[in-house]
């Protein structure tokens, strides 16, 4: 479906969540309502640095608009079909992101949000869509987001420093399954606010494991040099690398490695640039062998994964990565809550999301086949995986109950 598909899509949802004081309680108070369009908002980072993984996270939800509305769109809501509604928050502007999420809420009339990707965007969204009682389902990861008491927030991926230690647990099992001791650790990532959350779960994690951190390398988000992180991660001479980034700053760091002959291992945490198609192309045969940890994968045996990798891999001409993964889901179970509950009122969804244990269909496509969200709005059963980059495609590697395919034998230090 191009564009058009998915406006149908978020118009439906657009219906349910008027931002216009008195009209839009009553429209939301009624799900006949509701209309033939139902609108969801999709704020994300279209321009950019991350405006690879913003464009993939509206795929995604697009994707799913475009099946649901092909079977007949939300059934109980006389057939309503999804309209996805995009703006873009940068990938560097904070406020930008809040401002363009609160002009979405005032003019159109959404039912849910899907976004923003990039934690530090989605920061400032959720404040935009909790003001306006409207529910976020979000693929960031940043710890902050269910600390705050937000009821409208809903984290789909692990948290950030979650992500980090359990990086570090999957590399090591790896290291013993291929008979490799694995003793030190050398970690670099941005300073965004989710990459710097993950670069700690990974020293922490690390220690934890009984590993020593040779060194950790905190760089700007954007770099134009990697001279001194490679020169820095050289000579702590460590047996794996662990990365954080964008697409860009994560290939110059990684080239840079690569051209002064050091073949250590390499992992980078909480996805990213690491798990895009950009960075395979921007690496070329470099990517081979290099390990990520992320939330969700295109070759998952879960309901529904392959068609819809099928389906994207036509639609845009690349695999599907883990954010489109992600909002395709979030679509599918904000379909299903619109449907079981017969609404398009943004609280009644958040009431749905909140009680809802998603366990079977695309809606619970991800791993390890199950979503639920506790009082925090976070996914309790989420379950981090270890991906590696194999001749030109990520296969899961980690843990063993999703793995898919053994990893490629690590390259000694």
């Amino acid at each position: 479906m191009g564009r058009t598909a998915a406006v149908v899509f978020s118009s439906a949802l657009l219906l349910s969540t008027c931002g216009c004081g008195v009209a839009m309680q009553s429209q939301q108070s009624a799900t006949a309502d509701c209309g033939g369009e139902i609108s969801i908002g999709a704020p994300y980072p279209l321009t950019g640095v991350w405006a690879e993984n913003g464009q993939g996270s509206l795929h995604g939800m697009e994707l799913a608009a475009d099946e649901i509305n092909a079977a007949g769109g939300v059934k109980a809501l006389r057939g309503a079909k999804l309209k996805i509604v995009s703006v873009d928050t940068s990938s560097d502007s904070p406020g930008q992101a809040k401002a363009v999420t609160e002009n979405l809420l005032q003019r159109e009339n959404v039912a849910a949000l899907v976004g923003s990707y990039l934690s530090s965007m989605t920061l400032t969204t959720v404040v935009a869509a909790e003001t306006r009682q409207v529910p976020l389902l979000t693929q960031s990861y940043v710890d902050d987001l269910t600390q705050k008491g937000y009821r409208f927030l809903f984290q789909i991926p692990p948290k950030a420093s979650t992500l980090g230690s359990k990086t570090m647990e999957g590399v090591q099992e790896i290291f013993e399954q291929q008979g490799k001791q694995l003793r030190t650790v050398a970690v670099a990532g941005s300073d965004d606010a989710s990459t710097k959350a993950q670069t700690q779960g990974v020293v922490d994690g690390s220690r934890a494991l009984g590993l020593t951190v040779a060194d950790t390398v905190i760089f700007r988000n954007g770099l134009s040099d990697a001279t001194s992180v490679v020169s820095r991660l050289a000579d702590a001479r460590p047996d794996v690398v662990a990365l954080g980034g964008n697409v860009s700053d994560l290939s110059l760091i990684i080239k840079g490695l690569r051209s002064r002959g050091i073949r250590t291992p390499i992992a980078t945490s909480g996805g990213g640039g690491a798990l895009t198609p950009q960075f395979a192309q921007a690496l070329g045969p470099e990517a081979e062998g290099i390990m990520g940890t992320g939330a969700w994968n295109s070759d998952l045996k879960l309901p529904g994964v392959a068609e819809a990798a099928a389906a994207y891999q036509q639609r845009f001409g690349t695999f599907m990565p883990q954010e489109a993964g992600e909002s395709w889901a979030a679509v599918h179970e904000l379909a299903q809550v619109m449907d079981s509950g017969a609404t398009c009122d943004p609280v009644k969804i958040r009431d749905g999301l909140a009680g809802t244990e998603f366990a079977s269909g695309p809606a619970a496509a991800v791993p390890p086949g199950k979503v639920g969200y506790d009082a925090t709005g976070a996914n309790r059963f989420i379950e981090p995986i270890l991906v590696q980059w194999q001749s030109g495609a990520l296969r899961t590697v980690h843990p063993p109950n999703v793995a898919t395919t053994p990893a490629l034998p690590l390259g000694a230090p």
